[in-house]
């Protein structure tokens, strides 16, 4: 066996593994995530239910300036334009993983009062990338197409295909860094309002740490969803 051929072999070898790494991981996130949140979701933690935590860290953090209003879904918990919406189930909990989820979408809040410019251009670059990613596959398409007509028609498909698809790759990379940083951000904000000792911000920890992995999953399953072999494959 010449050394091309070993070298190939190699390299075949790591991307199989990579494949089947990610394939992994990206089963395992969302079954992790809620194994995570209902073990916490028994952990009470103050008598304080999660609304009137994220209300008082709006009136200490935002002069007020942040509503709060309950969702439907079952952890469907998200900021937007100056309103962190709960699910049901964190709404009137009083549960490290209710409390760890509400300071989560806060720090998302922190994020646009301190960094407006940051996460606006964030903002647009996910209205762009979920419009740019939906002619991913349908540029392929035509590619191949092409190529029994054109073959450099075909060419200009598939860069343009391959253009999109790493467009959309870049803005999953972006999402994960703005979710680690909102999870830093609830840290901080359960240290100083919700009086967690070390024990219930470990676990709290632990629960922004799964939801974390998700947005790996999302990242990965972007990635090798051409193989067909993720369930519900989409950019977004």
């Amino acid at each position: 066996m010449d050394v091309n051929t070993i070298i190939i072999i190699c390299l075949v070898s790591v991307f199989v593994l990579f494949i089947l790494v990610s394939l992994a991981i990206t089963n395992y996130a969302g079954e992790n995530l809620l194994t995570v949140y209902n073990q916490y979701k028994n952990t009470y933690s103050s008598f304080l239910k999660t609304h009137e935590l994220a209300s008082t860290i709006s009136n200490q953090e935002f002069n007020g300036k942040i509503a709060v209003e309950k969702t439907q879904g079952f952890l469907s918990d998200y900021y937007y334009n100056g309103t962190i919406y709960l699910s049901q189930d964190v709404y009137d909990s009083s549960s490290i993983s209710a409390f760890a989820v509400a300071c989560h979408e806060l720090g998302h809040a922190i994020q646009y009062r301190d960094t407006p410019k940051k996460m606006k251009k964030f903002s647009a670059n996910l209205v762009i990338s979920k419009t740019v990613t939906k002619f991913t596959m349908p540029l392929f398409v035509i590619g191949i197409i092409l190529m029994f007509i054109n073959f450099w028609f075909a060419i200009s498909f598939a860069v343009a295909s391959i253009i999109t698809f790493l467009i959309g790759l870049f803005a999953k990379l972006s999402t994960i860094r703005i979710e680690k940083e909102a999870s830093e951000n609830a840290i901080e904000l359960l240290k100083k309002y919700a009086d967690f000792d070390e024990e219930s911000i470990k676990d709290a920890k632990k629960v922004l740490s799964a939801a974390k992995l998700t947005y790996i999953s999302s990242f990965l399953k972007s990635l090798v969803g051409w193989t067909m072999l993720v369930k519900k494959y989409d950019f977004y």
